[in-house]
């Protein structure tokens, strides 16, 4: 019995274990952002998030974080709100709300007149 128990203990010292070889690495990056497994980079449209506060400000558009003042497509990030940002360029202002995904687009010549 005593020899029966060694041989086992032996066996499972030498055993690599199963569980461990399936699980997961750590470290990888999710398989929605690991461009070798689509085969191309992500494409990221829209506006995914917002954190306001203030001038430090910060939002998720188009795949990256953008801040007030930065550009992007052409235009300058000037409003972060709860739920929009405003994008303002020399094509006109643009306005790109949270889970909408549609841009409501202004052009310069249908601002309303300045009071």
């Amino acid at each position: 019995m005593a020899t029966r128990m060694m041989l086992f203990a032996v066996a499972a010292l030498l055993t690599p274990p199963l569980a461990a070889a399936s699980l997961p690495d750590p470290t990888a990056l999710p398989k929605s952002l690991s461009s070798a497994v689509a085969g191309t980079a992500p494409e990221e449209t829209g506006l995914a998030w917002v954190r306001v506060n203030g001038r430090h400000s910060i939002a998720w558009y188009g795949g990256t974080t953008v801040k007030l003042g930065d550009q992007v497509e052409g235009g300058r990030v000037t409003a972060i709100r709860e739920d929009h940002i405003v994008i303002s360029g020399k094509g006109g202002r643009r306005t790109v709300y949270l889970l909408d995904h549609t841009i409501r687009t202004q052009s310069r010549a249908q601002r309303p007149p300045a009071r």
